[in-house]
């Protein structure tokens, strides 16, 4: 079995723990040694039922095992690749987790370190750069491009040959039209319906979607 690290002690970390088990149920793969995080009273501590074994930094250089990147939510989405790299992770050592019950295309192509979770379903030609998290129930339609450490929370539909940029958070229950651009950083509010492109850092919301906040 493989031995597997969990990087960050929100809930995230429990909804990993619940897909790694169902896991297991099918076919033994993985064994959970414990969690990594930076909160100074967590550490020494158990959390899940897991110990939360020390802070990130120091946590980067254990050598039994493999990571899986449970940070990131709507208010720190954008942070999550700084966090890793200042405290000297490396990109290679992350896991991949598909729950069993989501469905991945023969030709999609999906990237370490991402978790996709209960009835997911990734259909053809989709590109999912390193380190993407994909809730359940969202469906990711023919040639979508998801870029490196973006979010996809719990019933987004993305229609084809949408593009979304780097470091993405793409709210619950949000539609994508077919072809759109999603720029780095961007932000979709929950239940938003997307018809045209998103800037670069732009909060966008409401139905169609309009600028909350746009760029820095």
């Amino acid at each position: 079995m493989k031995n597997l690290i969990l990087v960050g002690a929100g809930g995230t970390s429990a909804d990993v723990l619940a897909l790694v088990g169902a896991i297991n149920a099918r076919q033994p793969l993985y064994r959970v040694l414990g969690l990594l995080d930076d909160a100074a009273d967590l550490c020494g501590k158990s959390l899940y039922g897991l110990p939360v074994l020390c802070g990130l930094a120091e946590g980067a250089r254990w050598c039994d095992g493999s990571f899986v990147d449970c940070l990131g939510g709507p208010s720190s989405f954008a942070s999550r690749e700084a966090v890793l790299r200042d405290r000297g992770f490396d990109p290679e050592r992350f896991e991949t987790i598909v729950h069993p019950t989501a469905f991945v295309a023969a030709d999609a192509q999906i990237g370490p370190g991402c978790i996709i979770y209960p009835n997911a379903v990734i259909l053809a030609g989709v590109k999912l750069g390193v380190h993407v998290t994909v809730l359940s129930n969202t469906v990711l339609n023919h040639e979508v491009n998801v870029g490196d450490y973006s979010m996809l929370a719990s019933g987004v539909n993305v229609s084809g040959r949408v593009r979304i940029g780097r470091a993405c958070y793409i709210g619950s229950g949000a539609s994508v039209r077919e072809g759109i651009s999603i720029g780095d950083g961007a932000l979709v509010g929950l239940g938003s319906a997307v018809v045209r492109d998103v800037a670069a850092d732009a909060v966008v919301g409401g139905n169609p979607a309009r600028p909350i906040r746009t760029g820095q």
